[in-house]
């Protein structure tokens, strides 16, 4: 069975997180593309278990693709240092 995701930031939450991201403001582009995934149905759900992102990880970091126990994870594939 596929991975149910429920949206749960409210309103008041994506406000605050435009307004976050606006204030890290980097080049205009960068900005706009944050700001664009911000307004996606999958923003704040994790990449690789599909889990929700806490809400207090993306204050932290607006563009965390991972929730924290992914995160924790080594990183593994091609293209990474390997010993």
């Amino acid at each position: 069975m596929p991975h149910t995701h429920h949206h749960y930031l409210t309103l008041e939450q994506r406000a605050t997180l435009e307004r976050i991201i606006r204030a890290r403001a980097g080049t205009p582009q960068g900005t706009q593309l944050a700001l664009d995934r911000l307004h996606t149905a999958d923003y704040g759900i994790c990449i690789e278990c599909k889990a929700d992102i806490g809400y207090a990880r993306l204050e932290a970091d607006p563009d965390a693709l991972h929730c924290q126990a992914c995160a924790r994870l080594p990183i593994t594939g091609a293209g990474y240092w390997k010993r």
